[in-house]
């Protein structure tokens, strides 16, 4: 097994925040740069929709703005 493999194998996501039907998460990419991803799940169909966003573009409170954003479309 290639060492780029065994990396990806073990990457793991950290829940930053939970709301509801939008949860945001950070990791870090293939090459190592940190990531934002907000996944939101629909709740009629269960369908996922993901987002990834780049930490070196976004702070973490511009990601939960637009998360939070989502929430609400989602909600009503």
């Amino acid at each position: 097994m290639s060492a780029l493999w065994r990396k990806i194998k073990r990457q793991m996501r950290l829940l930053v925040e939970n709301l509801g039907n939008v949860r945001v998460f950070k990791d870090r990419s293939i090459i190592g740069l940190p990531r934002y991803i907000i996944e939101e799940i629909e709740p009629n169909f269960g369908f996922r929709y993901t987002t990834v966003l780049s930490a070196i573009w976004y702070k973490k409170e511009r990601v939960l703005e637009i998360a939070r954003e989502k929430a609400e479309k989602l909600d009503g």
